[in-house]
């Protein structure tokens, strides 16, 4: 009978606890915008409301190494707010591995211009979808949704800071936000969101918007976090 109830019980344990930990790796190295108090904010986020496995690599700009650079091998997403790294090519090979195995990937701010080589035109017009085509001033951003994305259901509208401008996108990619600000008494409007099927199976989500008071926003937090599980085709709950 002991023997029957531990086999009736056993499966049942194993269903309770759920599937595995999202692993997460960021990279962060963009000092301007605080890339790394800035993580350091979304990763206690994710840690404190969901089943997640952080690990990091934090450098500064154009950094020619990349610490712990083999934990990204296990990551299924590889969340990226760096600004024109340097690295050396069997560091660059780990990360490119990370996407060409179909891997989540989300940018976010600088992810845009990562990298300093050749693979950043890979990594921002292929992989993100994007077309980085430099910023305006520090005027305010109204930041509206454009989608009715799973992504964005029950967010409502952001403000940000310091609008970044982008030529056409990728044709797989889908814009969820526009920022507009008011230069010279006139609007300028720019898609600051989106995602894209950068392969049949690989998902990215990338975001423009990232100056450090967004992140003190619960609203751009929850849009991270649905991102990066949407990345990593887990569900996404509004």
């Amino acid at each position: 009978m002991k023997r029957l109830l531990i086999f009736l019980l056993f499966p049942i344990s194993l269903l309770a606890e759920g599937p595995e930990p999202l692993r997460i790796h960021f990279i962060s190295g963009s000092k301007e915008y605080k890339s790394a108090e800035s993580l350091e904010i979304l990763k206690t986020h994710l840690e404190k409301n969901h089943s997640v496995s952080i690990t990091t690599s934090m450098v500064t700009d154009k950094a020619k190494d990349l610490p712990d650079v083999e934990k990204i091998k296990t990551a299924d997403v590889l969340v990226v707010f760096a600004r024109r790294l340097n690295l050396p090519e069997d560091q660059m090979q780990i990360i490119r591995s990370h996407w060409q195995n179909d891997k989540g990937v989300v940018g976010i701010r600088t992810a845009s211009h990562a990298f300093s080589n050749e693979d950043n035109k890979v990594f921002d017009l292929r992989i993100l979808g994007g077309n980085y085509d430099g910023h305006f001033g520090d005027e305010k951003v109204m930041v509206i949704g454009e989608s009715n994305h799973a992504l964005l259901q029950g967010l409502g509208d952001m403000t940000s800071g310091k609008l970044y401008k982008a030529k056409a996108l990728g044709k797989q990619t889908t814009i969820l936000q526009s920022g507009t600000i008011t230069l010279n008494g006139k609007p300028s409007t720019q898609p600051v969101t989106w995602i894209n099927s950068y392969s049949e199976k690989g998902r990215a989500f990338y975001t423009s918007l990232g100056v450090p008071s967004d992140f003190e926003s619960q609203v751009f937090l929850k849009m991270l976090t649905r991102a990066i599980h949407w990345s990593a085709n887990r569900p996404v709950k509004p």
